[in-house]
């Protein structure tokens, strides 16, 4: 009988062991189950943010909404064209207004001091002795930091770089000075001695 009552106690042990362990099992099932649905609960979040991403961002152009834009441009860029054309055409007159006033303006002069300027009794000019030749030749004008300058070089002999001299107004080679450059003539000056130079 002690042994019957061992058996039965040691089956209600087990039992009992077994129920624990069977909802010990259920915990760790649920406990696993709450898990996987926290996972599924944050990946629901992600896709709802995803989605609401696609539906913010803006509708792809289309073809019909990119001609638009195209001819837009361009006419833009043919308005900003002519501007453009036109504006230069007003500047070309304006330049060339100030010119022709000039021209009027030195035409007026020149009248006016021809009229102002007596006939002078004829007289026989006297005969002016030949002049010496220019110990040295105009080879060119350039344009140098917005001044106009004369290239000279010696008057005889082969040319070489090492030769040539770049005069600006008011310089001097040798004993002429030269004063002013022209358009096509530089005036050079020795003394009471003037010399119009053309420049080839």
């Amino acid at each position: 009988m002690l042994l019957w009552a061992w058996l039965v106690g040691l089956t209600a042990l087990v039992l009992v062991a077994l129920q624990i362990t069977g909802e010990l099992a259920g915990q760790s099932q649920l406990d696993s189950s709450v898990q996987r649905l926290q996972a599924l609960e944050s990946r629901v979040g992600e896709i709802v943010q995803a989605n609401r991403a696609l539906q913010e961002r803006p509708a792809p152009a289309t073809a019909t909404a990119l001609q638009e834009v195209h001819q837009s441009l361009k006419s833009r860029a043919d308005s900003l064209d002519q501007a453009l054309v036109t504006l230069a055409s007003q500047e070309d007159l304006v330049a060339l207004r100030a010119d022709l006033e000039q021209i009027k303006s030195r035409q007026t002069t020149a009248r006016s001091s021809t009229v102002a300027s007596k006939p002078h009794p004829v007289q026989q000019a006297a005969v002016k002795p030949a002049e010496a030749p220019m110990p040295f030749r105009v080879i060119g004008s350039e344009l140098r930091a917005g001044q106009r300058t004369v290239s000279v070089a010696p008057a005889g002999g082969a040319l070489s770089a090492s030769q040539i001299q770049v005069l600006l107004p008011g310089e001097s080679i040798g004993h002429w000075r030269l004063q002013d450059i022209d358009r096509n003539t530089a005036v050079f000056r020795a003394g009471e001695q003037i010399r119009r130079v053309a420049i080839p």
